[in-house]
């Protein structure tokens, strides 16, 4: 899987691009994977930043949507 990060965006930032690639034709569980993380801190390495990972199977599309979302 070819994954891209997006970072900084919210939870409704991340669910209207899972929302654009369905929109797209993309098939979820196939063609990509999607997953959102809040902001959150293990205690040891600091505070990571809340982020979107979409993974693709594909890296045509990988590289596609990390440009047209860029």
């Amino acid at each position: 899987m070819h994954r891209v990060i997006l970072k900084g965006i919210d939870a409704a930032q991340a669910i209207g691009l899972k929302d654009q690639l369905l929109r797209d034709g993309l098939i979820i569980h196939e063609d990509f994977e999607w997953e959102y993380r809040p902001t959150y801190s293990d205690g040891f390495s600091g505070e990571e930043r809340h982020h979107a990972r979409f993974s693709f199977r594909d890296p045509a599309l990988a590289t596609f949507y990390q440009l047209k979302w860029s």
